[in-house]
C-alpha cells in the first residue's frame, strides 16, 4: 500500500496587513520548492494536494512542477483556524500561544477552534482524500500545527515537540493504514 506524505509548506512572507492564512511564499520559500521536490522524489508521490491557503498552494504547485506531477487543492487541510488573531511582532508571544493550544487541546485558547477541533477537521479531510485516491502515493501540503497534531496522535508523540522541530518546508512520511512514521525531514532550509 502507498504511503501518505504530510508536507509543511515552504517559507512564507509575513505581512502584518493581512492574516497569516493569506500569506504567500517568500522568495526563499519559492526557491526551496526545488530541493523539496528532490527530497520527496525518492518517496514517489503521484499527486500533491494542498490546503486552501496561498502559501500551501504555491508550495504544492511549484513542487509538483519540479516532480512532473499534478497538484490539486482540498478543503479541510488548512491550519488551525486563527484568522482572527492579529499579527504578533514577537516570535516568543506567538510560540507561547501555540504552546497553550497544545497544552489545552479541548479548549479554544488561540484562534477560533480548539486543537481537538482542528485535528478532527484535518483527519476527516485526510480520510476523504484517501478514500477517493486509494491507489495514489498522496502528498499533502499543509501546515505545522495540524500536521503535528495528526502525526502525534497516530504515533504517541508530543505534538508541541514535533511542531517545534518542523521547519518550512519539512515533511513526514507515514505508512498506511495506521499512519506510523516512516521517515521525517524536519527542516530543509538549514539557513532558516
Amino acid at each position: 500500500m502507498p504511503n501518505l506524505i504530510l508536507i509543511r509548506h515552504s517559507a512564507s512572507q509575513p505581512d502584518s496587513s493581512i492574516p497569516a492564512n493569506q500569506w504567500r511564499l517568500s522568495h526563499r520559500g519559492r526557491q526551496l520548492c526545488k530541493p523539496l521536490a528532490e527530497k520527496l522524489s525518492v518517496h514517489q508521490p503521484t499527486l500533491l494536494v494542498s490546503s486552501i491557503e496561498p502559501k500551501a498552494i504555491e508550495t504544492a504547485q511549484l513542487t509538483a512542477e519540479h516532480l512532473g506531477i499534478e497538484s490539486d487543492i482540498a478543503n479541510g487541510l488548512h491550519e488551525h483556524e486563527r484568522s482572527n488573531v492579529p499579527f504578533m511582532l514577537s516570535q516568543e508571544s506567538f510560540e507561547g500561544r501555540v504552546q497553550a493550544m497544545f497544552e489545552k487541546p479541548g479548549e479554544v485558547v488561540f484562534g477560533t477552534e480548539s486543537a481537538n477541533q482542528a485535528l478532527e477537521r484535518f483527519s476527516a479531510a485526510i480520510d476523504n482524500l484517501l478514500k477517493d485516491l486509494i491507489d495514489e502515493t498522496l502528498a499533502l501540503v499543509t501546515h505545522g500545527t495540524v500536521m503535528s497534531l495528526f502525526v502525534a496522535r497516530a504515533n504517541s508523540l508530543d505534538a508541541h515537540g514535533l511542531w517545534s522541530t518542523l521547519g518550512m518546508p519539512a515533511f513526514v512520511v507515514l505508512e498506511l493504514p495506521k499512519f506510523k512514521v516512516v521517515t521525517t525531514l524536519e527542516n530543509l532550509d538549514l539557513n532558516n
